[in-house]
């Protein structure tokens, strides 16, 4: 385990860009019809995400409805509910798992109090670029992944992308991890992000993502982490002075199901869940990387300081990452996780 960890930091050292790479699966064929929907019965799925309707996220739900409709011939309907009109991110999350709600998209740190094993595909440094990581995840990492989400009541369709995680600051630039002793950094409620944070030296708060542009604002914490794109729709430039191309983890979101009611579905409806997720990740895969550069204009043309990483700067992060991998694969099935992804990584690099 030590002598592939060891090998993954070096992997990830060397081909992890300053920007996401662009790649993925090839989009999925949809001339072939699931099946003869005539004589199966209505129904209507309630889809809840937490990001505007001018995200790739969206984007992505309103591909997924539009095919699944069109798979069904309409007898599958979608109502899309944007920008947390559900409620909170964990909210969202405990409304599927407990079957009040059919199917939500939520970043995978939301979801890892329900499934700890999730917690494995945020660790810092993990993905070498973004190519190799839809690879693995589309195929056997994922399949390891979506395992452990059924036994917590989830059926895992597919993983969305969010991009690579920058830092922002107000008080000062953060070029190795000395820089952020002392400093409050938001991050998500994830057990793994406080004590990554921790071990880097800086004093991480949680707090909810609809609350983070005030608490920036007021101050309240010095910095946050989040991909170029929801910098920019939140606008946080306008409340930070210094960005950090850290490319330091990968934001992932999982579409997820309920388990019971996914089961419960007639074999042609799950068949068209699965076709219209993957189409749906492929339509959002690409429309984020079609935004990304229109992003980064946006936050450029806000005049912040943008710092980009050197190799050096990248090596410090990596070697003080490395108590974290040791410190959170503490379980059979997290160890079981990360020797899965990692076996995957080599694999496909």
């Amino acid at each position: 385990m030590k002598k592939k960890l060891a090998l993954l930091l070096v992997l990830s050292m060397a081909l992890f860009t300053l920007a996401g790479c662009g790649g993925g699966t090839d989009t999925p064929a949809t001339g072939e019809e699931p099946g003869d929907s005539s004589n199966l019965p209505s129904i209507t799925i309630e889809l809840g995400h937490n990001q505007p309707e001018a995200s790739a996220e969206h984007d992505g739900a309103v591909a997924f409805k539009e095919e699944i409709e069109r798979l069904s011939d309409g007898k599958i309907t979608v109502d899309i509910y944007p920008a947390m009109q559900l409620g909170a991110m964990r909210e969202q999350a405990e409304a599927v798992q407990m079957g009040a709600s059919q199917m939500t998209l939520q970043p995978v740190s939301v979801l890892t109090p329900f499934v700890e094993e999730f917690e494995v595909a945020d660790f810092p440094f993990l993905w070498p670029d973004e190519d190799t990581m839809w690879k693995v995840l589309d195929n056997e990492g994922g399949d390891a992944l979506f395992k452990f989400a059924r036994e917590k009541g989830f059926e895992g369709i597919g993983f969305w992308a969010s991009g690579f995680k920058q830092m922002t600051t107000s008080n000062k630039e953060v070029h190795v991890p000395a820089d952020l002793k002392g400093m409050k950094i938001r991050v998500m409620p994830s057990p793994l992000l406080l004590a990554q944070y921790e071990t880097w030296g800086a004093n991480p708060i949680p707090i909810e993502f609809a609350e983070l542009y005030n608490a920036l604002q007021q101050k309240t914490v010095d910095g946050q982490e989040n991909p170029i794109g929801t910098i920019a729709l939140q606008k946080y430039y306008e409340v930070q002075n210094n960005l950090m191309l850290s490319n330091h983890g990968f934001l992932l979101y999982v579409l997820v199901a309920n388990l019971d009611w996914f089961n419960n579905l007639p074999a042609e409806y799950q068949e068209m869940v699965r076709e219209a997720g993957a189409v749906a990740a492929e339509v959002q895969r690409q429309s984020l990387r079609d935004k990304e550069g229109g992003y980064m204009e946006e936050i450029k043309a806000s005049g912040i300081n943008i710092v980009e990483f050197t190799d050096s700067d990248r090596a410090a992060f990596v070697e003080a990452s490395k108590p974290i991998y040791e410190t959170f694969a503490n379980t059979p099935n997290k160890v079981e996780v990360l020797e899965a992804l990692m076996d995957a990584i080599e694999k496909y690099q």
